[in-house]
């Protein structure tokens, strides 16, 4: 990094500047205590154990959270020291503040948090309650306080002790068929003989058998028929009831090696006060009311009445095709009762997205016992929706862009619940040339422009000449058919048109788990327009060549997708996609039976396979949250490719990727040409494989406009590139993918931003990334930190990237 240029120095001394006037305002923290009271400053807590305690971190997390007693909000925590910015801004107004009630203070604001000992039991309950909670029955608490400077910090330690083992689970229930579901279903419980013991896990349990039970008939059954019992004097220490003494030998040393104690539970059902919670039901009649208005249509005789399969149908018009509704219903009369059904039919109806709500009630037939009857109501929602989705962005500082998409959408087109929906969007990008025009807003000229109509409809049901069957009736596949046509004009290089088409099918496996599966996609790629530069450019560069040419697209492709963030309520949630797309091997063949026909017909197509993932893993801390995202994909040329099509090629830079480089400006690998550089016309830089690593700590800052704009922070640092799959010296040395360069290779950049999320509707975004990495340099590793220099105009315009644009990176 060098010694350290006299820049540098200033840097480094603004820095210890910053840090000083932080450790100041530290100290005015206190500014505002009464004399005889202390600043509550820090909880801090300490886990003692003889063993290692599982899920140390988060039950460390949970601990703090219902200490009642909290230090004032940290602004930042990533910080080595506090930041507590509203107790600075009340101490800084509290002449205006301090006699205002608590209800009355603005939110960026807070009073210090004085101590109060009287409290810290309380807090130590709470400690105790949870520990119990999580098996430790017998943790111990010790509270000691430190006193300096007017500022008390609490100190928990905790001596855990050791928590239960389960040992046996054991039925006490006085039914032979409930019993039976018990039994038949026991190695799906969370309750497992040597697993730790929680009281979470009793709650899970309880969970899970009153659904089994109720997903079988029993429409009385609750949690209250269901308890447990829970005995925690540990049998297996005393097997020899005829001597004593051994039992106790055998004692002494399972308690010296420290091994962990064990618990047996009992689970008792019982009737309680309901002699009908044992009795099973069976679906009566199922009435559907799809365009229901109120209380009056339950009685009305003037409806339209249809059936299917014994469901009723009863509508004013035909809002939504009752044949449509009825593949989405799960309750079938004569069915055996099941809380499942009800669920799923209830989850499906909502999943249509037509109603603006979903009822669904379910009553006992007072003529004939035994039996549930249902009623649908299903009440009709906007069918048109339009949305706007403005976006600008700048890549540095001598380029800007913006573009808007308008989307209109029927929910219910042809009354089949078909989601249609049709798209425009358009956008341009501008560079910036100093050197241009004397008149500052002259210097921008066009760059780009890009423009489209994309059209799909979604069908809430399987189309295809397959059965249906094959898939189970709670994820049978969406079919969505889409297809449009994508403009992009290059200015004084060329126009590149896009028509696209796919059928695609999307199923829910799970709450989690999503697939999407095309079985065709097309694209047809065209270059009407061609300057005569750009010409002379394609002549001597095969890979731009191959790239940019007309070209046909046939394929097939495939995606996984994990998302847990309703399962964890958005906390310490994942999400991973992974696909795979090939073209070329059906129009391979086709084109060999074309050749054997004596060249009876020639074309241009594209043959690859790509690979593509996205994982991402968000931990949520007390006050922030650290989002953590990697992706990637490689595409494999191959038969008459030797590069991917342009519309499937991988670019890195800007406002979703490497923040510190402006969009397709990186790569690939560690190609740089110092002639084309600085240039404001140079040509898209792509690749074949991309690599991308981005992390952020996100934090609040302050609410603005009494709450309605929340502002936010994150700092960021984001490293990857993009190489060809083949080597091309010629044109692109350094470019092609290479494990012993990998190292040089990848980029890095640093930044930070803001957010303003406007009434948890929208997020604008605004960062500032510069590179630290750059893998063309090849001295230190391609590292400049020595390079940075904040004073210096030309290397602020040439380094610094701004970005203005909506939503977040990932």
């Amino acid at each position: 990094m060098g010694n350290g240029s006299p820049d540098n120095k200033r840097i480094s001394l603004y820095l210890l500047f910053v840090g000083i006037l932080f450790l100041s305002a530290s100290c005015n923290s206190t500014k505002r205590v009464p004399a005889g009271q202390y600043l509550v400053w820090q909880n801090k807590i300490v886990m003692l154990s003889d063993k290692p305690v599982a899920n140390k971190g988060e039950r460390k997390d949970n601990l703090s959270k219902i200490i009642i007693q909290k230090p004032n909000t940290d602004a930042i925590d990533i910080l080595p020291f506090k930041t507590p910015f509203k107790l600075y801004r009340y101490n800084h107004r509290y002449n205006k503040l301090y006699n205002r009630p608590d209800s009355l203070l603005p939110k960026t604001v807070e009073r210090p948090v004085l101590l109060d000992t009287a409290i810290v039991p309380r807090s130590i309950q709470n400690m105790k309650s949870y520990l119990f909670n999580q098996g430790y029955f017998y943790a111990r608490i010790k509270d000691t306080f430190t006193i300096k400077h007017k500022k008390a910090r609490v100190k928990y330690t905790i001596t855990m002790g050791n928590n239960f083992l389960i040992n046996k689970i054991n039925y006490d229930v006085d039914d032979s068929g409930i019993i039976a579901l018990l039994r038949a279903t026991a190695g799906v419980s969370g309750l497992q003989k040597d697993k730790q013991f929680t009281y979470s896990l009793l709650e899970d349990e309880r969970s899970r058998i009153t659904s089994l039970i109720r997903d079988n008939g029993y429409f009385k059954f609750t949690q209250e028929n269901l308890t447990f019992r829970i005995d925690t004097f540990d049998k297996t220490l005393f097997k020899d009831v005829e001597s004593p003494f051994e039992n106790a030998v055998n004692f002494m040393k399972e308690v010296k090696h420290n091994r962990k104690q064990t618990i047996d539970i009992d689970v008792v059902i019982r009737r309680v006060d309901d002699s009908t919670a044992y009795k099973k039901y069976t679906i009566g009649s199922v009435t559907i009311y799809p365009d229901y208005a109120n209380a009056a249509d339950l009685k009305s005789t003037t409806m339209t009445e249809e059936n299917i399969d014994s469901v009723q149908f009863k509508y004013h018009d035909e809002y939504v095709h009752p044949k449509v509704l009825y593949e989405h219903i799960y309750l079938s009369p004569g069915n055996l009762y099941s809380q499942a059904d009800y669920s799923k039919t209830y989850t499906k109806l909502n999943e249509l997205g037509i109603f603006q709500y979903v009822r669904i009630n379910a009553q006992e037939n007072r003529k004939n016992k035994g039996t549930i009857d249902y009623t649908v109501l299903l009440n009709k929602s906007r069918k048109h929706d339009f949305s706007i989705n403005p976006e600008v962005s700048t890549g540095s500082t001598y380029s800007l862009g913006s573009s808007i998409g308008l989307n209109f959408r029927d929910k219910n087109f042809m009354h089949g619940a078909n989601l249609l929906t049709i798209g425009v969007s358009g956008g341009i990008e501008y560079i910036y040339d100093a050197a241009s025009a004397n008149n500052f807003l002259n210097r921008y000229s066009l760059l780009t422009k890009y423009y489209g109509l994309n059209a799909s409809v979604d069908f809430p049901k399987f189309l295809a000449p397959i059965a249906s069957s094959l898939f189970d009736n709670s994820s049978l596949p969406h079919t969505i058919i889409g297809g449009g046509e994508n403009v992009l004009e290059r200015v004084n290089y060329f126009t590149l048109v896009n028509t696209s088409a796919n059928f695609s099918y999307s199923w829910h496996q799970t709450q989690t788990i999503t697939w999407t599966l095309s079985p065709a996609f097309m694209n047809i790629i065209r270059l009407p327009y061609a300057s005569d530069s750009f010409k002379d450019v394609l002549s001597t560069n095969e890979y731009l060549r191959n790239s940019y040419k007309q070209n046909f697209i046939e394929g097939e492709n495939l995606s996984f997708t994990y998302d847990n963030v309703n399962k964890k309520h958005g906390v310490n949630y994942s999400y991973l996609k992974l696909g795979i797309e090939e073209a070329g091997a059906l129009l391979g063949v086709v084109d060999t039976l074309g050749f054997a026909l004596n060249h009876l017909y020639n074309f241009n197509f594209a043959q690859y396979t790509k690979f593509d993932f996205d994982a991402r893993h968000y931990f949520t801390l007390p006050h922030s949250v650290v989002a953590m995202h990697f992706s990637g994909g490689v595409g494999l040329p191959y038969g008459q490719s030797t590069t991917l099509p342009y519309i499937k090629q991988y670019f890195a830079g800007g406002p979703y990727s490497l923040r510190g480089w402006p969009i397709r400006t990186l790569g690939p690998g560690s190609y740089y040409d110092p002639a084309t550089a600085n240039s404001i016309n140079q040509i898209d830089r792509t690749g074949d494989v991309k690599l991308e690593f981005n992390t952020e700590y996100r934090f609040p800052i302050t609410p603005l406009f009494a709450g309605a704009v929340k502002m936010n922070g994150a700092f960021f640092m984001d490293a990857g590139n993009i190489w060809l799959a083949k080597k091309d010296e010629a044109n692109y040395p350094g470019g092609d993918f290479q494990l012993s360069t990998l190292g040089q290779d990848i980029a890095m950049d640093i930044g930070a931003g803001a957010r303003f999320d406007i009434a948890s509707f929208l997020t604008v975004r605004i960062d500032a990334g510069i590179p630290v990495k750059k893998p063309y340099v090849l001295t230190n590793d391609g590292w400049v930190f020595s390079q940075i220099d904040f004073y210096n105009s030309t290397w602020r315009s040439q380094n610094i990237v701004g970005v203005f644009t909506i939503g977040y990176p990932f």
